[in-house]
């Protein structure tokens, strides 16, 4: 969306209303746009197109941590998908992990959580580690799915 389009700076709508208005009454008017019960996953877009603003947007907008995007990815797919999160950086949230959650295939890419991670480039083992500890059988399941679609 427009808060998070850049000028020729590299700069977001977002980062220059901050510069010019200050932290406050730049969310008293996004808040006029986008109310704190919005319906709109504002979260996702803010991990995709600005994480490094998404404590500024969560204490906002902590409803919406559990909204669904339009392609019906959770929060936490989300922030896997951008690749942003590493056990070695942020253990907590992978040791936080609901088992539904660990267990749950992201609608995009049809992976679990361990192949999403393993999928970037700023993977880690012991990030794929902890995933599969949590629940082994996971592993097995992906080999027999990938087999199936193989025979087909």
């Amino acid at each position: 969306g427009l808060l998070f389009q850049k000028d020729s700076s590299g700069k977001t709508a977002y980062e220059r209303a901050i510069e010019k208005h200050g932290l406050d009454k730049t969310f008293k008017v996004i808040k006029q746009c986008i109310p704190a019960d919005t319906t709109i996953p504002i979260l996702h877009h803010v991990i995709k197109d600005a994480p490094k603003h998404i404590n500024d947007f969560s204490i906002r907008y902590p409803s919406a941590m559990y909204l669904r995007d339009e392609d019906g990815r959770s929060f936490l797919q989300a922030e896997l998908a951008e690749g942003t999160k590493i056990f070695a950086n942020d253990g907590l949230f992978f040791m936080r992990m609901k088992d539904d959650e660990i267990a749950e295939l992201d609608p995009v890419t049809n992976q679990y959580p361990f192949l999403t991670c393993a999928s970037r480039e700023t993977s880690d083992l012991s990030t794929i580690f902890v995933l599969l500890s949590k629940n082994p059988s996971l592993l097995e399941k992906y080999i027999e799915q990938t087999t199936d679609e193989f025979a087909e």
